[in-house]
């Protein structure tokens, strides 16, 4: 069993076969925003927009997930993307744009999650354009039958034990089954059930196709 002992608050200055019923989903090619981004370790920011940019790749296209996003050596039996990050990179690069996370979950599976709400999109390039979707729109719920219904992505932060970022253990990023050792947690109740949610066929592109994911404010 899990055993927290440290939230985090300091911030690195160094540097499934389930059937979806309906019509497939078309992504709209849009223009993509005019970032400005400098690079802070393994991510990139925009301090203007508050922004974080991630890349990496489509890993999971079909079948129940726990994580929407982990790192290369996470658990990507169970995660639709898989990105190029360091776990302390991703939690000090949104402390350095201001925001805040709340109090740690007590284990998997309890929560909500608390801290600041964040809006995820993701990107790639199909056809020459650059396509753009929100991230929970590739998150099915089982038992609605359609894309999870959720209020935000919440920054809940990781935790240190013993010295190590517990983020980094199993490179777990962004949850959508609560996770306190992730970063990133989806919001919506479906996030108390390991069973409940899955890859959202009719959006995710091809397996391996590179993506950018971008982190921003909720200004909802």
């Amino acid at each position: 069993m899990r055993r927290f002992i440290k939230r985090v608050g300091w911030v690195v200055v160094v540097a499934v076969g389930v059937l979806h019923v309906g019509c497939a989903h078309v992504p709209r090619a849009v223009a993509p925003p005019a970032y400005a981004w400098s690079t802070f370790g393994s991510v990139q920011l925009d301090p203007g927009h508050r922004a974080m940019m991630v890349s990496g790749y489509v890993n999971q296209v079909e079948g129940a997930i726990e994580l929407l996003a982990c790192g290369p050596g996470g658990k990507v039996h169970e995660s639709v993307f898989v990105l190029f990050a360091e776990p302390a990179d991703i939690h000090a690069g949104l402390l350095l744009l201001g925001f805040t996370h709340g109090e740690p979950m007590a284990g998997l599976g309890e929560g909500p999650p608390r801290g600041d709400s964040l809006i995820l999109d993701v990107e790639w390039d199909a056809d020459g354009q650059t396509v753009r979707e929100r991230a929970e729109r590739f998150v099915f719920d089982f038992i609605t039958q359609r894309p999870a219904r959720h209020g935000a992505w919440i920054f809940n932060g990781s935790m240190v034990e013993d010295g190590y970022f517990l983020a980094r253990a199993e490179e777990s990023l962004i949850a959508t089954y609560w996770d306190p050792w992730a970063i990133i947690n989806l919001q919506s109740e479906a996030g108390a059930d390991d069973e409940r949610l899955g890859v959202n066929r009719s959006v995710v592109p091809p397996r391996l196709t590179p993506v950018r994911m971008i982190i921003r404010p909720d200004s909802r």
